[in-house]
């Protein structure tokens, strides 16, 4: 293990360490992403010497790169991530590039022809164990019913896609994320709704200003993205769609709408007035999975209303944290003021995108995102029926 700045990293070849020191990384990347099935890296170092990038020969041995990274020296704190790699590069100035994606095997071969009744939720973990070797699920108790599911020569990246797609949750849950995370060295299976991530607690806690407050990791520089208005263009309250029904014959026109989101603020980025129903969607003919195509309707809108406003923010270096996580964001000078919400950006937030660069310091770039704003002020802002409090 090598202490490098502010943080320890060790990282490896193969089965061979690497000494890396602050001068020769001239980038190191890790991006964890709620809508990506796998975590990524890049990394960028002076190879002067040539070699890594000229003398030794690039095979099955070299095809794998492990880092582990902490900010402290406690060892239960520590991410490792195990990666395979995708893609290398070498050039005239000496500089050596590699990039990969998480080491999993058993997504993108075989192609398998299937149909599984039985427990969707028992199905997908089963899926993560079995073939994709991740033994760590989380998948969502909406998911804990009986259903027909067709694998029609497809990957299981492809077929996990279509679930997360088109699944609706026993409850009508919906705006399903698929995706596997890496905290504390071990990579984990993520299959749950929006609503069902939302409900957890907050796993962090940030803050917004020059006085520190215990417990709260301090934003050192932040920016916020409002899209509401151009996502407003293509209807954010209410949602048209079109679908065959097989059963009577005919075609049926049927409306999604706010009702039962699972909001993290006070009032939606949609105007309370607003009379866009957006472009209407047509999707096919009921069948034995879906009798109404209701899931992937809703996991379409509810897409568009969890991204209404992003924020990015650069702390110190977070090993541990990861998309589906659910951070506080507080502004100091709404607590000094006595104002909690005085600042409309303060309050819950769902992690998007966990970024972690890696050169002389160690920093965290996070993407955050959600549905509207909380603020005392009067506006003309349609109020959410229930929020996360």
């Amino acid at each position: 293990m090598f202490l490098v700045g502010n943080y320890q990293i060790n990282i490896k070849f193969g089965d061979t360490i690497v000494p890396i020191q602050p001068s020769m990384i001239q980038e190191l990347t890790i991006t964890q992403d709620i809508d990506r099935l796998l975590p990524t890296f890049k990394l960028a170092i002076k190879d002067s010497t040539g070699l890594l990038g000229e003398v030794t020969p690039f095979d099955r041995d070299l095809n794998v790169v492990t880092i582990e990274i902490a900010r402290t020296e406690n060892p239960d704190k520590m991410n490792e991530f195990v990666f395979y790699v995708d893609r290398r590069e070498t050039n005239f100035d000496k500089e050596y590039v590699v990039m990969g994606t998480l080491k999993v095997d058993g997504l993108l071969d075989p192609s398998r022809i299937r149909n599984i009744t039985g427990n969707v939720k028992s199905t997908i973990e089963g899926i993560s164990t079995d073939e994709l070797g991740i033994s760590s699920t989380e998948v969502g108790a909406s998911l804990n019913y009986d259903n027909f599911l067709l694998q029609p020569n497809w990957t299981n990246a492809k077929f996990l896609r279509y679930l997360k797609e088109y699944l609706l949750g026993k409850n009508e849950e919906a705006g399903y994320f698929c995706f596997i995370k890496n905290t504390v060295g071990k990579p984990t299976f993520v299959f749950k709704s929006v609503d069902e991530l939302v409900e957890t607690a907050a796993r962090y806690k940030f803050l917004v200003g020059h006085k520190p407050l215990e417990d709260h990791y301090p934003v050192i520089d932040y920016k916020v993205f409002d899209n509401s208005q151009l996502i407003g263009i293509f209807g954010t309250k209410i949602q048209c769609y079109c679908y065959f029904d097989y059963e009577t014959g005919t075609h049926k026109i049927v409306y999604a709408d706010l009702d039962g989101y699972p909001s993290l603020t006070e009032q939606h980025l949609i105007e309370d007035d607003s009379i866009i129903s957006g472009v209407p969607l047509v999707e096919g003919r009921s069948n034995q999975f879906t009798s109404n195509f209701k899931g992937r309707v809703k996991t379409n809108y509810y897409d568009r209303i969890t991204g209404l406003i992003n924020m990015w923010i650069s702390t110190w270096g977070i090993e541990n944290v990861a998309p589906g996580d659910i951070v506080r964001v507080l502004f100091s000078e709404s607590l000094e003021r006595g104002q909690l919400f005085l600042y409309q950006h303060s309050g819950y937030w769902l992690v998007k995108r966990v970024v972690h660069v890696i050169t002389n310091s160690f920093m965290t770039q996070i993407l955050l995102t959600r549905n509207g704003i909380d603020t005392t002020i009067e506006t003309t802002l349609k109020q959410a029926d229930s929020y996360k409090k």
